[in-house]
């Protein structure tokens, strides 16, 4: 087993792994990279005071020759095209754990011939569109656009997974910096014009439609409301908040569900947590690479597993 910190990246080789959600089924290429599936990773974690493990799937990339900024214009592709958490720290050496490669593929490859619905993270989009498309538009990128593309990719925390303890919840900086990409695409507020008012005209002129444009606007509004300015102003955190009840099965936190009960629901400061970010990519992917697509804001779902007592008992009585 080898830390991934420690694996050389063989450029002079010609050969370059990344851990990816989503690996392609076909191989493509893109610029001077041809990229294919890659085998699997099994990664172990272990901390002072626990430990597992998680498989990954890998994208392969191939090339005889390749400049530092081609890689790393990839790298910000393709991590901001899946929102893949896992493309960046893989590329800097920052894998929390110790990898040890498979012997096959693991698995969730796409179609990267028609790209557009694993993008948007959903299955209702019929225009189609490559990655190898998509990332032609994405090289024309400016300063400003690479800069907001980085700032979403911005890992505050240490170890994998979003943290929410009392000790280390990092989701209203998470959120403060999301703001300041939707503001800057946003732009400038004239003089003598609410603030209110001006977001969600904005808003209604880049999406098109008005009910998706007031499903991100209320996201957006309560962000700015309530965590940004306490934020960046006060230095307000998130302090540990109760958890809501949850049934058995899927749980799920609409978005008025979650502007309403964030301050007091902890599944509902991360439902506002995931939905912002999300938001913001969404709007960026826009900003840069001018497909507009503006899905529906999917509700926050939390899985609970096990068997009631009455499913139980049911089982037991009719044995």
């Amino acid at each position: 087993m080898t830390n991934l910190a420690d694996i050389p990246m063989e450029r002079r080789l010609g050969v370059t792994t990344f851990i990816t959600w989503h690996p392609p089924k076909q191989d493509v290429v893109v610029g001077n990279i041809k990229l294919s599936n890659g085998k699997g990773v099994k990664v172990t974690h272990k901390t002072f005071n626990r430990s597992g493990y998680s498989q990954r799937s890998t994208v392969s990339l191939e090339y005889e020759t390749l400049d530092q900024g081609e890689l790393d214009m990839w790298v910000l592709f393709h991590a901001l095209i899946l929102g893949d958490p896992l493309v960046l720290p893989s590329y800097m050496g920052t894998i929390n754990g110790v990898v040890e490669f498979l012997d096959k593929p693991f698995g969730s490859e796409r179609d990267y011939d028609d790209f557009l619905n694993t993008a948007y993270r959903t299955e209702g989009i019929t225009q189609k569109m490559s990655y190898k498309e998509l990332y032609q538009r994405f090289v024309g990128l400016n300063e400003q656009q690479s800069g907001m593309a980085k700032n979403w990719l911005l890992d505050l925390k240490p170890g994998d997974g979003w943290s929410h303890g009392e000790m280390a919840n990092y989701s209203y900086w998470r959120m403060v910096i999301d703001f300041s990409i939707v503001d800057s695409i946003i732009g400038r507020r004239p003089r003598r014009t609410l603030a209110e008012s001006w977001v969600r005209r904005r808003l209604l002129e880049i999406v098109g439609e008005a009910e998706k444009a007031e499903q991100y606007m209320k996201i957006i509004w309560t962000v700015r409301q309530n965590i940004r300015h306490n934020t960046a102003h006060e230095s307000d955190y998130p302090h540990q908040r109760p958890s809501s009840p949850l049934r058995q099965g899927d749980n799920e936190f609409d978005i008025d569900t979650v502007v309403n009960t964030f301050k007091t629901d902890t599944h509902a400061l991360t439902a506002l947590e995931t939905n912002m970010h999300e938001v913001t990519r969404i709007l960026l992917l826009d900003n840069i690479l001018q497909t507009k697509i503006f899905p529906d804001l999917r509700p926050y779902m939390v899985r609970t597993g096990g068997m009631t007592w009455e499913q139980l008992m049911k089982i037991v009585n009719q044995s």
